[in-house]
């Protein structure tokens, strides 16, 4: 069992569970890079889908809809 003197260093792990070097450990504690790049990777990614799906609402054909919708309506009533 460690006590609080005990001079070991705490082992750290990477992200795949391997344990890493202790010099190794102090030089990567940074991870704002990290960090900075998912937001604008997820900002990317969801401004593209929004504006996927901007166009397809865009060019939406909405007679071929109200056609599908009468025509299930009939089906319903026929029920």
């Amino acid at each position: 069992m460690r006590t609080l003197s005990d001079p070991r260093p705490a082992v750290t792990f990477d992200p795949f569970g391997e344990p890493v070097a202790d010099g190794v450990a102090r030089v990567c504690t940074s991870n704002t890079g990290d960090r900075v790049a998912r937001q604008i990777g997820g900002a990317v990614f969801w401004g593209l889908a929004l504006l996927i799906l901007a166009g397809r609402i865009y060019v939406y054909d909405v007679p071929l809809v109200s056609q599908v919708a009468s025509y299930a309506t009939q089906l319903v009533a026929m029920r």
